[in-house]
């Protein structure tokens, strides 16, 4: 018997019925790359409360981040329930961050880049990058 779909899984076209779920263990795994990647982007507290709100608080450079990450995962992960988690958590951010105005960057939040520059003498020199 095939159980009707939970109402929030219409919202993915990778989902046609119940036996394409992935599985909770797959979910988790995607889950704790998620949770990886947010640690590292310095996100923590009610931004944490759920999957949602942590992709919301993500700054745009970790957000690129995380969608390779999930990418990869959905094309070379052995695991065809990973592959699906990915599939879906990708479909899950772009949702939450459609939502959301583009930040941008911000000048104040950029960090200062060094840029080495070789001339002619083969000698590397150490330049400031200019903002523009």
């Amino acid at each position: 018997m095939l159980w009707p779909l939970p109402r929030w899984f219409a919202a993915y076209p990778c989902i046609d019925s119940m036996s394409d779920i992935p599985t909770p263990a797959s979910l988790s795994a995607v889950q704790s790359r998620i949770d990886d990647i947010a640690d590292q982007a310095g996100v923590e507290g009610a931004a944490r409360l759920n999957v949602d709100d942590t992709l919301a608080a993500l700054p745009w450079p970790y957000r690129r981040r995380l969608v390779l990450t999930l990418q990869s995962l959905q094309a070379f992960s052995p695991d065809p329930d990973v592959q699906q988690a990915a599939e879906l958590f990708q479909l899950r951010a772009a949702r939450v961050w459609a939502a959301m105005p583009f930040q941008g960057h911000s000048a104040e939040n950029t960090p200062k880049t060094t840029v080495l520059v070789e001339h002619r003498s083969r000698r590397p020199t150490a330049t400031q990058a200019k903002k523009l």
